[in-house]
């Protein structure tokens, strides 16, 4: 729906360009006529000019009405509908999150909000789905920390030793396992950045979990749901099967 009103505005944009092609080309022939002296040209050039201007203002007072029709259209759908029609043109994996705002385009996360779009960091003013979709699927060709798994890993692995308290500790004197919940890790990473959001560490936990890279500095990170999903300090995520993964405890494993 929300699609179909650009559409319809792209038409009568298109309609608007075509009939100003009409006057330029019009206008240049009178120019030439003129340079030549012949005055008859000049004379059905500019009456050529004169009729399409007057087709182009009614094709233009047609845009005008095509713009207030999109505008209608965009001011009643709910972000949700928005979402929807986003996620149908971007296509799997579009997982949703706890918050009905957010969505993983694996790997990158999608913040819908009213005039514009958050997609990773990144605020993406549009409203149109295509366009959006498109700006995901470029993110999802990039690279970025945030999609890196190797910087991912590293970043929580550094925030599950503060977490454990073993900051200060070289790696050699670290004890061979190394388990830390959670939701410890999250509040570590919040707590370094204020704008570090819960969706953000599921989404980089899940990233992980599917990524072959799992080796940090002679550890193996291992998931664990263990008993934590009855406590309710667990992130949660289904993935384009409805596959809930559930991340409750990290586990890090000495090579």
């Amino acid at each position: 729906m929300i699609e179909e009103a650009f559409k319809a505005l792209d038409g009568e944009l298109a309609s608007l360009v075509e009939l100003t092609k009409k006057v330029t080309k019009a206008v240049g022939s009178a120019q030439a006529a003129s340079r030549r002296g012949d005055l008859q040209a000049v004379n059905r050039q500019v009456e050529s000019c004169g009729s399409a201007l007057n087709t182009a203002l009614s094709q233009a007072e047609l845009v005008r009405r095509a713009l207030e029709q999109a505008q209608q259209v965009l001011s009643t759908p709910s972000l949700e509908d928005l979402a929807r029609e986003v996620g149908e043109r971007v296509g799997q994996p579009w997982l949703p999150t706890e918050n009905p705002n957010i969505f993983v385009a694996f790997p990158v996360s999608v913040h819908f909000a009213r005039e514009r779009i958050r997609i990773d960091r990144k605020i993406f003013r549009s409203q149109r789905p295509s366009a959006i979709a498109e700006a995901i699927k470029r993110a999802r060709g990039g690279k970025s920390k945030e999609t890196d798994p190797q910087a991912v890993l590293q970043l929580i692995w550094k925030a599950a030793r503060i977490a454990a308290g073993y900051l200060r500790k070289c790696v050699e004197q670290l004890p061979n396992s190394i388990s830390v919940a959670a939701r410890d890790v999250f509040e570590v990473l919040h707590l370094n950045n204020s704008d570090y959001t819960e969706v953000e560490f599921t989404r980089h936990l899940y990233l992980l979990d599917r990524s072959p890279i799992n080796n940090v500095d002679g550890y193996r990170l291992i998931f664990s749901a263990s008993t934590g999903t009855r406590s309710g300090r667990c992130y949660r995520i289904r993935d384009e099967r409805g596959e809930e993964h559930i991340y409750y405890l990290l586990e890090f494993e000495r090579l």
